[in-house]
């Protein structure tokens, strides 16, 4: 039996066939064009040392051993093009041969403008039809801004596009003085639901996350992206964008394994890490908490049936 997360952990090329694939997208220009801090690049292998060095297979909170989960990682991305765009492209065209051969996939990231891509992978992959999804975020990221593709435009983009479906998309954690009445009312035009950081205070995420995943995977598959800003800079230091308030560690476990839990959840996120800014790990070691809680309920959900 395996005692530690990194003995489960293979080379996508020795695991053609797995439960779970992780690849890491390492990028930041997107952050950097929003005016955030650089460094989020590095953060696929701050998680990954994180994930192998830290964690170990069996949750006592939920009685579940992750021995059998065959988990595969495709490494990173190139993401070197001096063309941004190109990049994109690599990251859309990877993730869907990547969910066309496994179940689910997990991504390490990087700035939170490859959600727009990804998620347009996972829409290939689906044969074009639009998904539901899940954002964890401080900030709505729907900017109108169509000659760029940055961290505060992904959602906004693939709306407009037409591969997100906004009756099953929610905005989950929204801070109160960090998003504009005009996005606001973007979101509301399309018929997405808003679910404010207070009113997961004042209702638990529990509730505002098994709520959000019956809305998103409605009718079909679906993702969940969580940008690790949306956790209080206490617990979280190194992000691009801190913010005094956010999640607790608790609440970003606890939304994580629901969403692993959950069958029609495709494509799971952790974004925006930026590991320079880090104090002894502390905000590489969430993410890969947060990514080992999602693997946990994903084991779970494989244990009951």
């Amino acid at each position: 039996m395996a005692t530690f997360l990194r003995e489960l952990i293979r080379p996508a090329d020795e695991l053609p066939q797995a439960d779970v694939c992780l690849v890491g997208l390492p990028l930041d220009f997107g952050t950097v064009l929003e005016g955030g801090r650089a460094g989020a690049v590095g953060a696929p292998d701050a998680i990954r040392r994180e994930l192998r060095r830290y964690h170990k297979t069996y949750n006592l909170e939920h009685h579940v051993s992750l021995d059998n989960l065959r988990i595969a990682d495709a490494g990173n991305l190139p993401l070197r093009h001096p063309d941004h765009a190109a990049n994109h492209e690599t990251i859309r065209q990877r993730l869907a041969g990547l969910l066309r051969q496994y179940p689910l996939v997990v991504v390490l990231g990087g700035s939170h403008d490859g959600t727009y891509s990804t998620v347009r992978g996972l829409f290939d992959a689906e044969g074009g039809k639009p998904v539901g999804g899940i954002n964890l975020d401080a900030h709505a990221d729907v900017k109108h801004r169509p000659d760029l593709i940055s961290s505060g435009t992904p959602f906004g983009k693939l709306l407009r596009e037409g591969q997100l479906d906004g009756t099953r998309f929610t905005e989950l954690g929204l801070h109160s003085n960090l998003n504009t009445l005009e996005d606001i009312e973007f979101l509301r035009a399309w018929m997405a639901h808003i679910v404010p950081l207070a009113q997961v205070r004042k209702g638990g995420m529990e509730a505002a996350m098994l709520e959000a995943l019956h809305q998103a995977t409605a009718t079909g598959p679906a993702f969940v992206s969580f940008d690790i800003d949306g956790v209080a800079e206490a617990y979280a230091p190194a992000v691009s964008a801190p913010s005094a308030e956010g999640f607790t560690p608790h609440q970003a476990v606890e939304a994580a394994f629901l969403a692993g839990e959950d069958p029609f959840v495709r494509l799971f996120e952790v974004v925006e890490l930026n590991p320079i800014f880090d104090r002894d790990n502390q905000t590489a070691r969430l993410a890969a908490t947060i990514i080992t809680a999602f693997l946990t309920g994903l084991a779970s959900r494989l244990q009951k049936h």
